[in-house]
């Protein structure tokens, strides 16, 4: 049995609310809050008291987007890239990277993950790790394999990690494939590329017998099968990425021209998508983006715009291709330009954004909440986005996301306010994991 543990005379900033309520003091015992109020009396003999005093408590953090098996299987010159790149502030150990990656997430307050691709092996592997110990990693909720129709995208992955990616062939296979991944314990379920949307209809609707919801990735920016305005027509509740948005709020005379080309040669669309590239901002409807984000709001869909990725391969595009750094670095420089003006228009409407970084790199899940503080969310909004929204989209809302008593005991002590500036959540004082001071 855990020591309890009382977080004395703390700030606790309300994630239900938005406010920043008085000093109170927060009682833990095991894994979870037994009590919060003005003054609770201890027995000192039985009780490990810390002084939170001047101090902010939020919910433990979610990443919305990771991608953690990634850190496996790695050739050793990869793993120092990873490690250099992590600025993990330990030495590199051989085949040690994925420990040390997991720890440094709780220690910047990240205590929970939402990974959204990778070998369900390898996952569960990692997620016995984080559980070991109270500072050894987050808690890990995972889609397991993308699924997506064949031909398979991301078939290259499965080539390292077997089972990165799924494919569903028809209805029928649909449902035998959410029925597997449901005994493999995954929590939700993440479709990628090319769907017909009869068998998308009966996957959505299969998993919705289950409680797995559904994130899409459509894939490619343009030319794919699953636009947001199809997907959530067929249940689906998020979107990973903010170009996803890109095509669904085309001008009408773009869109048009757009689908008059689905049937076209590669290199008719390829210069089409390029003259889309070169207008950038100018190929978007603002009144359909606004449109987009009422609809949004109507039917509770999400958007993890995971800016943070585009503006790290615009700076470094050889981290994505060093074959081809020269190409990629303008594509993603225009893609983090139009994943910035789709996220601050769906701000002006007060669209639930996600905090997600499409990786695995703990400092960028940080990183992440400053772009969307730079693209008009609040920092009340960005802590919502890392606590209360991605609970709820798991239905775990009842353990996770927000602070009350019988709610599990992740929390994350400030010195800062982060009401004040998003930056300030990362002034980690403490973090408590499963009820413990893990850092």
């Amino acid at each position: 049995m855990r020591q309890p543990l009382l977080l004395k005379s703390a700030r606790i900033i309300d994630t239900i609310s938005g406010e920043v309520r008085e000093p109170l003091d927060v009682l833990v015992s095991d894994a979870d809050i037994q009590e919060i109020c003005p003054s609770i009396k201890r027995d000192a003999s039985s009780i490990q008291e810390l002084d939170c005093h001047g101090k902010f408590i939020i919910p433990g953090l979610f990443d919305c987007h990771t991608h953690l098996a990634a850190l496996t299987r790695q050739p050793l010159e990869v793993q120092k890239e990873i490690h250099d790149e992590c600025d993990l502030g330990e030495p590199f150990q051989e085949d040690k990277l994925d420990e040390l990656v997991l720890s440094d997430f709780v220690r910047r307050g990240v205590t929970q993950v939402r990974d959204l691709g990778g070998p369900i092996d390898i996952l569960k592997g990692l997620r016995e790790k984080a559980s070991r110990h109270q500072s050894a990693g987050p808690d890990i909720f995972f889609a397991g394999p993308m699924l997506e129709m064949p031909p398979l995208r991301g078939a290259q992955m499965n080539e390292r990690w077997p089972g990165w990616t799924m494919a569903v062939t028809s209805s029928a296979d649909a449902e035998e494939v959410v029925r597997s991944l449901h005994r493999a314990d995954v929590k939700m379920l993440k479709v990628f590329g090319r769907f017909e949307t009869e068998v998308l209809d009966s996957l959505v609707s299969c998993a919705g017998q289950f409680n797995l919801p559904v994130t899409c990735d459509p894939g490619p920016t343009f030319f794919h099968d699953i636009s947001v305005d199809i997907g959530i027509d067929s249940g689906i509740r998020c979107f990973e990425h903010a170009k996803s948005v890109w095509y669904t709020v085309l001008k009408d005379r773009l869109r048009n021209e757009h689908d008059e080309l689905r049937g076209a040669s590669p290199e008719v669309k390829n210069d089409f998508v390029q003259r889309l590239f070169d207008m950038g901002p100018e190929s978007i409807s603002i009144s359909k983006l606004g449109k987009l984000a009422e609809v949004m709001n109507e039917t509770g869909t999400l958007l993890c715009p995971t800016l943070h990725i585009f503006k790290f391969y615009s700076e470094k595009p050889q981290v994505f291709s060093d074959t081809e750094p020269e190409k990629f670095g303008p594509i993603f420089t225009k893609l983090f330009e139009i994943g910035c003006l789709i996220v601050s228009e769906l701000a002006k409407y007060e669209v639930r954004i996600l905090v997600g970084q499409d990786g695995y790199i703990p400092r960028f899940t940080h990183g992440e909440m400053v772009l969307l503080s730079q693209n008009g969310l609040s920092a009340i909004e960005i802590l919502k986005g890392a606590t209360r929204y991605p609970a709820e989209w798991l239905g775990i809302a009842d353990k996770y996301g927000s602070i009350a008593a019988g709610k599990k005991a992740n929390l994350v002590v400030l010195e800062r306010n982060p009401v004040e500036d998003i930056r300030n959540a990362q002034s980690v004082y403490v973090v408590v994991r499963d009820g413990v001071v893990a850092s």
